[in-house]
């Protein structure tokens, strides 16, 4: 067992994939028999009081393991932390290596330290970016990244950031679920031609297309008459025609769409180790992505999914229409997809890679 108690600071205490991992990790940690706190500093009650990053770095015992994994500003949280304690940082997004924003995408200011003017308005990015590296570096943190792509942007961002990778990991059953059952459920045909886009947000999701998606559902619609979308994560409920919006559903309703689906539609302009993607796949469900950040590490294309050339609409909605028609090959690549994924992306695979970092800074 570990000496220390390892603490998981989330920004947030329920909500996002960054929180989502921690509480994976916390929870089978305590499940476990291991000493595990969970500290936060926003709730998603309004009526809870919100806690600065310093007031909650100031509250960690002295003997512990620090887990960062959010912050609503992590060099704050960080620099108040008491001298001396092991640090882990996961990056599950490019916070911390620019000038504020989560994916720089094809900013060309990240390649020049984020140099003002910050073209989506962040206010002294440069001394912010630097700050937060610096930062790093000083508290000597542990850097991990579920992705290749976000450690090689890190080090990008800066020569000395070294990073370790540990994709995420999410519960993975033995067995991919009854779709005729899950059908049922919704009341679907059993050989209906089910296309999903999920985002937190919904059609407000910026960065996975959000507003778009009633164009390509559109596309989608000319190619496969008789199809039926659903777009979950929204704010409301809507309908039109054959295009039904639906607001946050909990994980468990989540799953039963995927399994119900054919289709993952996925039309992401920035990702690092999207757990979206884990999740339709521990439903055998096929995902089409555009293949950006660390989502080409998790889709190999034509064996366990489909990656499409950024911003090829065309070609995306293609691909969709294809795989709702030829339903022999959506039901392979989500079988694919279910056999790898449970070796490689089970969360008993990223405990037990984490735990090797907890039990060398806890003996150091």
């Amino acid at each position: 067992m570990l000496a220390r108690t390892i603490i998981h600071h989330t920004a947030l205490k329920k909500s996002g994939g960054a929180t989502r991992i921690a509480l994976l990790i916390h929870d089978e940690m305590k499940e476990s028999g291991y000493k595990s706190l969970h500290s936060f500093e926003a709730s998603e009650n309004p009526l809870d009081p919100l806690i600065s990053p310093e007031e909650a770095a100031k509250k960690i015992p002295a003997n512990a393991i620090v887990h960062l994994h959010s912050s609503a500003n992590p060099a704050k949280f960080l620099s108040a932390l008491p001298e001396g304690l092991p640090l882990i940082v996961t990056l599950h997004d490019s916070q911390m290596i620019t000038g504020g924003c989560s994916h720089p995408l094809d900013c060309a200011h990240f390649k020049k330290g984020c140099r003002p003017p910050c073209p989506r308005g962040f206010q002294d990015s440069e001394t912010v970016r630097k700050t937060s590296i610096e930062t790093l570096l000083k508290r000597k943190a542990v850097l991990i990244s579920p992705s290749k792509w976000l450690a090689n942007q890190a080090r990008i961002a800066d020569s000395r950031l070294a990073v370790k990778i540990i994709p995420n990991g999410i519960p993975w059953p033995d067995s991919i679920g009854d779709k005729k059952l899950a059908r049922k459920k919704f009341g679907l045909h059993p050989a209906a031609k089910v296309v999903l886009f999920i985002a937190h947000g919904g059609v407000n999701a910026a960065y996975k297309s959000g507003s778009e998606w009633k164009a390509y559902w559109n596309g989608i619609k000319k190619r496969v008459p008789d199809a039926i979308g659903f777009a979950i994560g929204g704010n409301k409920t809507s309908r039109e025609g054959d295009f039904i919006n639906i607001p946050y559903v909990d994980r468990e309703t989540l799953g039963q769409f995927m399994t119900a689906a054919n289709v993952l539609a996925y039309p992401t302009l920035a990702d690092n180790h999207p757990l979206v993607i884990l999740e339709a796949m521990s439903k055998g469900l096929a995902p089409v992505s555009y293949a950006v950040g660390g989502v080409v590490e998790q889709i190999i294309s034509e064996k366990n999914g489909i990656l499409v050339t950024p911003s090829n609409k065309d070609d995306f909605i293609k691909q969709i229409s294809t795989l709702l028609l030829n339903q022999r090959l959506s039901r392979e690549l989500g079988l694919v997809g279910f056999q790898t994924g449970s070796k490689r992306y089970n969360q008993i695979r990223m405990l037990k890679d984490y735990k090797k970092v907890y039990y060398r800074l806890d003996h150091n």
